[in-house]
């Protein structure tokens, strides 16, 4: 048995590559997961239904944690089970980490794909040495501090490079907007990105959906403001043929850089975020993950009461000119995130892994 357990829309893509290959592998494979829209179309069934899990700040969390709680429950059950096998937790630490501790506890080989904190480097998760038999990480300094605590971690290269296709040699038209994939970010995010496109006097707009968003309310809302858009979920071609992108923080902001589309990144909350994030004050030097995998500012980012679209029109306006210094910066800097997180392998190499885990598994019942 093989039990993956993804908590948001990123995760949710890993896993359903990652299921896809290890039946590729070995079609007879007994495989369970915690996911989304991917993990059930490779599987039909969940254990538990992850796409409204996700959260930003302590008041989205409280919101979620229930539905949380109830999944995390029944992924325990499974652990419990009668069947030991291979859990394969994916990034999502608040969750994850404990059912580790429950795989362990019960004599599950833990294969931890994406350990939470990753793009940190200057540490990482030091429980994950004793919680787990092997971990993929998709950047190199995370498999350095990893090994050196003990682990037996490895960098494959990042697994985008093997789900993003080829480039087509296309020009390149028009603004694509990735608002985000939680339900609260989404309208928060579009009021800016579409004030900054009727700004810049851009009247139609393409949205790359995430998995568990629908087009109809953002297309109502952009009409309101303005701005007709349509939608597509196929958002690496909506990115390799944009010539800009205006992206809410995440996953999204290293698939637009390996799409080759400059952009900014932007993130808005409610209210209540607001004033949890001037109480907080958090630190830290970058949100976007070009910048956080280069160590400087690549991408603009813009952040809850600066991402007005004022901002953001301004600095998306540059972008748009197929020969402005910022563009080609952007381009510039995106080559060299591509060669950094080389190979393309991740996805292919972590299968048989999760294989070789299980015949230990057998053998050692």
């Amino acid at each position: 048995m093989v039990l993956f357990s993804a908590g948001e829309a990123s995760g949710d893509a890993y896993a359903g590559a990652l299921i896809d290959a290890v039946r590729e592998l070995a079609p007879d494979t007994p495989m369970q997961a915690v996911g989304g829209t991917y993990c059930r179309a490779a599987l039909g069934s969940l254990v538990a239904e992850s796409s409204n899990w996700g959260a930003v700040g302590i008041t989205e969390a409280l919101r979620v944690a229930p539905r949380v709680w109830g999944g995390f429950q029944r992924a325990k059950a499974v652990l419990r089970g009668a069947q030991r096998g291979v859990f394969v937790p994916i990034d999502y630490g608040y969750m994850n980490i404990r059912l580790c501790r429950e795989a362990k506890a019960q004599g599950w080989k833990v294969l931890y794909f994406i350990p939470p904190g990753s793009w940190r480097k200057d540490r990482q998760g030091a429980d994950l040495v004793s919680l787990t038999d092997r971990i993929v990480t998709p950047f190199p300094w995370s498999a350095e501090i990893l090994q050196k605590a003990g682990a037996d971690a490895h960098f494959l290269g990042h697994p985008l490079l093997s789900m993003v296709p080829e480039q087509p040699k296309a020009p390149r038209q028009g603004v694509v907007l990735m608002p985000g994939s939680r339900g609260h970010e989404v309208e928060h995010n579009l009021r800016p990105l579409c004030g900054a496109l009727m700004k810049l006097g851009i009247r139609e707009a393409s949205v790359a959906l995430a998995p568990n968003v629908e087009l109809g309310p953002m297309a109502k809302l952009g009409q309101q403001l303005g701005v007709t858009l349509t939608g597509s979920r196929d958002r690496y071609a909506l990115l390799q043929s944009a010539q800009a992108a205006l992206i809410c923080s995440g996953t999204a902001t290293l698939e637009a850089a390996l799409c080759g589309c400059p952009c900014v990144v932007v993130y808005r909350g409610s209210w209540v975020q607001e004033l949890e994030y001037k109480i907080r004050k958090p630190k830290f030097d970058f949100i976007a993950l070009p910048n956080l995998i280069l160590g400087r500012r690549v991408v603009e980012e813009l952040i809850q009461h600066d991402a007005t679209a004022e901002a953001i029109g301004e600095y998306l306006g540059p972008l748009l000119s197929e020969h402005s210094k910022e563009r080609a910066a952007q381009l510039e800097a995106f080559a060299s995130i591509k060669n950094e997180l080389q190979p393309s392998t991740a996805i292919q190499e972590t299968a048989p892994m999760i294989l070789e885990l299980m015949g230990n598994q057998t053998l050692a019942k």
